[in-house]
């Protein structure tokens, strides 16, 4: 009976160390599987980080890019308006509105015709820029169809009749 006693406990010691070490490695399972799919997602990030970091890179690229292409264009726009103060501080608007009015409207209202289809013209809409070509070539007498209307006029799209 002793025999028994002992082949009992050490079949039960052997028992709770076979069921601890198989307790073991299907909790090690499990746990390897989880670590590979946080790794996964980890990959996952990090690709996603490194797609991120290239494209805000190549934002950067292009906005250093403009802001150049800006700066350039407000030193001509500087340079212009100080030809202009130049040019206006040499004339006496005063003077010449006495002398003759007329032609000074005129004058003031072709300049601020032009600037604005300029304006329109650097911001897509180039209808006043089309529609100085077509007066001064109807003023020289060039393009007209045989109703009188210039020709240039009758090109214009339905897109730009609405503008």
């Amino acid at each position: 009976m002793p025999m028994m006693i002992l082949l009992f406990v050490l079949l039960s010691v052997l028992g709770g160390v076979g069921a601890g070490g198989w307790w073991y490695y299907k909790d090690t399972q499990e746990r390897l599987a989880i670590y590979a799919e946080n790794q996964a997602k980890l990959e996952e990030a990090v690709q996603s980080s490194q797609a991120t970091i290239k494209q805000m890179n190549a934002d950067i690229q292009q906005q250093q890019a403009l802001n150049k292409e800006l700066q350039t264009s407000l030193s001509k726009a500087t340079e212009q308006q100080d030809k202009l103060r130049r040019v206006l501080s040499k004339k006496d608007l005063s003077k010449d509105a006495l002398k003759d009015p007329n032609n000074l409207q005129e004058r003031m209202n072709n300049a601020t015709t032009k600037v604005f289809a300029r304006i329109e013209s650097l911001t897509g809409n180039d209808a006043r820029e089309r529609m100085l070509v077509v007066q001064k070539r109807a003023a020289a007498g060039e393009g007209d169809n045989k109703d009188g209307v210039p020709a240039e006029v009758n090109t214009t799209s339905s897109a730009d009749k609405a503008n």
